[in-house]
This record gives C-alpha cells, sequence and structure tokens, in this order.
C-alpha cells in the first residue's frame, strides 16, 4: 500500500514537472490570448510638398465649420487634396513642376464658418478665391496681403459686416473684388479706387461718402448700386471709365450734375445712375455711346430737352428718363417712346401722357438752375 501510494505521488509529480514542456511541445497555450496590436497607418503620400502643408490647413478650417448642407466638406478626406469639391490645382508661376492649391470656388455651398482666418490667408499659391452664397463672417486677416498670385476674390452674399476690409488694399496683385450683398458700412478707403482694378463689385452694402477725384484701372466693371454714396460723380472719374462695360450707381444720394466726360465711356453697354438726386441736363456727349443697349436716369431731378444725338443711338434697348422734370423731346426721341424704347413718364413734357401736375413742375422751376456743361 504504500509502495503504490508512492509509486502515485511519483507520478503526479513528474506530470506537473513536464506539463508546461508537453503544452509547448503541442503548439498549446494555456494563458488568455490577447488581441494583436493593428498595424499604424501608412503616411500620407502627396502628389507636392506644397499640398502636404495646404492639408492640414484645410483640415482645420473643416473643423470650424459649422454648417454643411450638401455635404461638401465629405469629399475633404485623404491626401488627394486636389479632388476635394471646391479645390483645384495647378503649376504656380514660381516652379511650373509643382503642383499647388490655385484656385478655390466655394459659389452657393452654403458653409457656414465663424471666420476665414487661418484659411484663405495660410493659402500661398492661391490666385482666386470664390465664396459667393455661403455663411462666412468675421475679419478678414492681414496676412492676405503676402498672398502674392491672388487676383480674384469674390466674398459676395455672405454675412460680413462692419467697416471696409482694409488688408484688401495690401493685395497688390488683385484685379477683382466683389463684396455685395454683405452688411458692410462706413467709408470706403480713397485708396480702393487707385488700386488699378479691372472689376469692383461693392453693391448692397451701407457704404457711405462721396467718391474721390482720383481713379485708377481699366474698371470694365464698377457697381456701386444700393449703398448711401453721396456727393457729385466728377469728371474724372468718368474719364477713368472710359473703358467700362457697365456702370451701376443706382440708389444713393449721388448729387450734382453730370459732366460731359461721361461721354468718353465710348464702349459702355450699360450705365444706371436712376433715383439718386442728380441735377442738370442731360448731356449732349451720351450721344457718343455707340454701344450702349441700356441708360437710366430715372429718379433724379433732372430738366430740359432730352437730347435727340442720345436718342439716335443705334443699340439702345432701353432710354429710362422717368420722374425727373424734362420738358420737350424731338421726333428722333418721340421714336422711341413709341418703340417703348424710351420711358418719360412722370416728367413735365406738355402734351405727353402721364407727366407730372402742372403745379409740381411751375414749383420746380420756380427756382433757378443752372449747371457748367463743360469738361471740367
Amino acid at each position: 500500500m504504500v509502495n503504490y501510494i508512492l509509486t502515485k505521488g511519483i507520478i503526479l509529480l513528474v506530470i506537473t514537472l513536464l506539463l508546461p514542456f508537453i503544452a509547448a511541445g503541442c503548439g498549446c497555450n494555456t494563458t488568455t490570448a490577447q488581441p494583436a496590436t493593428p498595424p499604424p497607418p501608412p503616411p500620407a503620400v502627396f502628389a507636392d510638398h506644397r499640398l502636404a502643408r495646404a492639408h492640414p490647413i484645410i483640415q482645420r478650417f473643416k473643423k470650424s465649420i459649422t454648417s454643411d448642407p450638401f455635404g461638401v466638406t465629405r469629399t475633404w478626406v485623404g491626401p488627394d487634396v486636389c479632388n476635394y469639391t471646391g479645390f483645384f490645382c495647378e503649376s504656380p508661376p514660381d516652379n511650373k513642376s509643382a503642383v499647388a492649391i490655385a484656385s478655390v470656388d466655394f459659389n452657393g455651398f452654403r458653409l457656414k464658418a465663424p471666420s476665414l482666418d487661418g484659411f484663405l490667408d495660410q493659402l500661398p499659391d492661391i490666385a482666386i478665391f470664390h465664396a459667393n452664397s455661403n455663411y462666412f463672417s468675421g475679419t478678414i486677416s492681414p496676412e492676405v496681403a503676402k498672398l502674392p498670385y491672388l487676383y480674384e476674390l469674390d466674398l459676395s452674399n455672405n454675412l460680413f459686416s462692419g467697416q471696409f476690409p482694409v488688408s484688401i488694399l495690401g493685395i497688390k496683385s488683385l484685379s477683382f473684388l466683389d463684396l455685395r450683398f454683405n452688411s458692410f458700412s462706413g467709408s470706403v478707403p480713397p485708396a480702393l479706387f487707385a488700386m488699378g482694378l479691372d472689376a469692383l463689385f461693392l453693391n448692397n452694402n451701407g457704404f457711405t461718402q462721396s467718391l474721390p477725384a482720383v481713379f485708377s484701372g481699366r474698371y470694365y466693371y464698377l457697381t456701386l448700386a444700393n449703398n448711401r454714396f453721396s456727393g457729385p460723380v466728377p469728371g474724372s472719374v468718368w474719364a477713368a471709365l472710359s473703358g467700362s462695360a457697365e456702370v451701376l450707381l443706382l440708389n444713393n444720394s449721388f448729387a450734382g450734375c453730370l459732366p460731359n466726360e461721361i461721354g468718353l465711356l465710348e464702349d459702355v453697354l450699360m450705365i444706371d445712375g436712376s433715383y439718386n438726386r442728380l441735377t442738370g441736363r442731360l448731356p449732349w456727349s451720351l450721344g457718343r455711346l455707340r454701344w450702349a443697349e441700356v441708360l437710366s436716369f430715372a429718379g433724379n431731378e433732372m430738366y430740359g430737352d432730352v437730347p435727340e444725338a442720345v436718342c439716335a443711338l443705334g443699340n439702345l434697348v432701353s432710354l429710362s428718363l422717368a420722374d425727373n422734370y424734362f420738358s420737350r423731346v424731338g421726333p428722333v426721341c418721340l421714336g422711341l417712346i413709341v418703340r417703348g424704347v424710351l420711358d418719360v413718364r412722370n416728367n413735365c413734357i406738355p402734351g405727353m401722357p402721364f407727366q407730372r401736375p402742372i403745379s409740381d413742375c411751375l414749383d420746380f422751376f420756380s427756382s433757378p438752375r443752372y449747371c457748367r456743361q463743360t469738361f471740367s
């Protein structure tokens, strides 16, 4: 019996000692298996180091966006920055073999973010930035002045407010500026009109002040409509606009007489100076605007004859002089009235229907009126 117990004990001891080696030999594991750590993702590969620098800037801006109704930012993933919706790449002027973000087009995306600072001003190769119809607000960083290639800036139809963003004045390459349909107010720095722009859209804000005498640039489009600009439009301004296609000044408080320099806009298609406080006679020099299709000076205090030379312009589609104090039209102008091209309602023209009451006309002409119709 003793031998049996001794033998059994020896066997159990041997099994206990050999068990780890048996388990190792059969590939068994008596401990609980730990989950394997996944390997780190491979580093992002960018087509150019300029895109690698832009990537974190875009991702940071993406995090600041509080509304994206069309899901645009869902495409802003991965290293292929050039395929992000709204971003476009080209070779920058300083290196034709490189690839960089050359333009951003957010028009109509309805994105909402508290500021563009840290985004627009941090894209050093950008040439075009269009952000019409979004919900951007805040300030425009002074750093935008360091963008060497930016020549088109469109911030129209957003939520910007306050004074004119003076940082824009430092953008040396700028030729196109659109700030329409925001809530800017106050004066516009005279330096803006000396930047040599091709197109300037400031309409539908709350800008005030008179125009400076010094304008420079080609101004193919100049739109100052629906603000609170005041004072005369100097002859030097019209001279600077000689290459313009459209000049829209309506719904302001511009005053004074139109100088003959307005006739220097020989290539203009449209001039709208309606609903201001302009007075005097309609300049004969408007008859030089051979390509003009639309001319409107309705809603002012202009008077005298409607020049036949203006009515004889061959491309006129609309000549609106309603709500003034004109007193005579000749046969050529009468022909335009019959054709529905010339509108002279609510004036002081004898025998013409839909004119002002005689008492209004007598009251207006009871005060002496004079304009110096010479080139200034």
